[in-house]
């Protein structure tokens, strides 16, 4: 009888024991389906390899409490020639008068610190101060009317560039079926060294045949654009694994001004400058190859509209091919030293006559 009843007792614990597992084992299930389904439309919800991070911090994607500071240099180098001929051609075949070919070679290389904060996961503030140094090579062919005579100058200039303050804005997060819509703002102040009012001197060449003037150079460069600039845009990031992709699209509006002196010549003329709007766009995508490098590439392009002169007492008027498109095929990598720096590289090739003939970047950014 007490083995009986010992008997009948383990069963009933048993079926207790299996009950309360499988209770346990729903309610698992259940909260992991109920969290599946709230986190179904989040595309970033664990942290970022760092390599993702650096590109998301290039395209101002990546939004933290942290302080991020980045120096950076930058090098452009651009060559342009032109051809001048004042004269006549006899025959059709033989050219009677001045031959001149001007060359300009500009190198052009800025020093600067970016630093950022993000407020909130959807707000961070920026300001960059740049150091902009420029040495510029003017050479002609055709002193004194020779093909083989040969005049060249050179003149540099170093200053403060012009400083820029903005913010940038996550207006729609990423998702798995829309982008991280990012809105920017930003002021550009003229603090740099203006190019308005910039002397030039001419060289005389053949000083024993009576001193000819050949080849005309400014006696300083500028490192601003000496007005006031309000920028604004959108950028679109959308991460398809292992590959983002990014594009942008902008507009400046530079504010009229007036200047005591316009002229390039000894004489003063005030007047008002009205440095023409640009429109910008530009797209990519980089890739992920491990957690700490990447590789990306790109295209930007610039359209800037005709700069508009008035001088005092008299009326507005346009400044013949003062409007550039400037376009860029940019390719670059970034690698992550630490959690905290990362080293930014990208080379940039120009693709039309107003875009530099190649750039260079390094950038060095740093969170505290």
């Amino acid at each position: 009888m007490q083995y009986n009843n010992s008997t009948s007792k383990f069963p009933s614990a048993g079926h207790r024991f299996l009950l309360s597992l499988c209770l346990c084992t729903a309610g698992s299930l259940s909260t992991a389906a109920m969290a599946q389904g709230t986190n179904e439309e989040v595309v970033r919800e664990a942290q970022p390899s760092q390599s993702v991070q650096n590109v998301l911090r290039e395209e101002h994607a990546l939004f933290s409490d942290r302080l991020t500071i980045e120096p950076g240099i930058s090098y452009s180098y651009s060559n342009s020639s032109e051809l001048a001929l004042s004269g006549f051609l006899a025959l059709d075949a033989i050219f009677l008068g001045n031959i001149s070919v001007d060359t300009v070679e500009s190198h052009t290389t800025t020093f600067d610190v970016s630093t950022r904060y993000g407020v909130s996961d959807r707000l961070e503030l920026e300001l960059v101060v740049p150091y902009v140094y420029r040495s510029s090579h003017y050479e002609t062919i055709g002193a004194g009317g020779a093909t083989g005579g040969l005049v060249e100058e050179t003149v540099s200039q170093g200053d403060l560039g012009d400083i820029s303050a903005g913010l940038y804005y996550r207006v729609l997060a990423e998702t798995q079926s829309r982008p991280d819509v990012v809105w920017n703002f930003s002021v550009r102040a003229p603090t740099g060294r203006h190019p308005y009012d910039i002397r030039t001197n001419t060289r005389i060449v053949d000083v024993e045949e009576g001193g000819t003037e050949n080849l005309t150079v400014p006696t300083e460069l500028p490192t601003g654009n000496g007005v006031w600039g309000v920028s604004t845009g959108f950028s679109f990031l959308k991460t398809v694994d292992p590959a983002i992709i990014f594009a942008n699209v902008g507009y400046t509006h530079n504010i009229a001004q007036d200047f005591d002196d316009i002229n390039s010549s000894d004489q003063t003329v005030p007047g008002e400058i009205n440095l023409g709007d640009s429109i910008r766009l530009g797209f990519g995508t980089a890739f992920a190859l491990n957690e700490r490098f990447s590789l990306s590439m790109s295209f930007t392009h610039q359209h800037s509209l005709e700069t508009n002169v008035t001088v005092e007492g008299g009326d507005e008027q346009s400044v013949i091919g003062s409007s550039a498109n400037a376009a860029s095929f940019n390719f670059g990598a970034t690698y992550g030293l630490s959690d905290s720096t990362s080293i930014v590289t990208s080379m940039g090739i120009g693709l039309t006559d107003d875009a530099p003939d190649f750039t260079l970047n390094f950038r060095m950014p740093f969170q505290i």
